[in-house]
């Protein structure tokens, strides 16, 4: 019995190590993908068919195409995951996060 308790711990272990080495690669990837995309974003914005929310997504305006939306709902999904990992890190909500990413994003949009 406590063989088996003791195998099924070292289980454990290495499933829950596997898995913060795959959520660190798509947090790496992630973050590569915003700075890939970042020219774009900023073009949105400055463009007037996206503006920054005060929860830290972008906001399509109406009328955007499907490419145009495609980015900005590929750039909130790895806002999200960013922001899912500083919560997590931090002991904070993802809302709380994403919140607080506002007022930096709104300051970038404007410069």
């Amino acid at each position: 019995m406590r063989t088996m308790r003791a195998m099924m711990g070292g289980v454990m272990a290495v499933l829950v190590g596997v898995a913060c080495v795959a959520q660190a690669d798509d947090l790496a990837e992630a973050k590569a993908r915003r700075k890939a995309r970042n020219a774009q974003v900023v073009q949105l914005v400055k463009a007037g068919e996206a503006s920054e929310g005060s929860d830290g997504y972008l906001a399509a305006k109406a009328g955007l195409d499907a490419a145009k939306a495609a980015l900005v709902n590929a750039e909130n999904a790895d806002r999200k995951l960013g922001y899912a990992a500083i919560a997590k890190a931090n002991g904070k909500t993802v809302e709380e996060i994403g919140k607080q990413a506002a007022a930096i994003n709104k300051a970038r949009a404007n410069k």
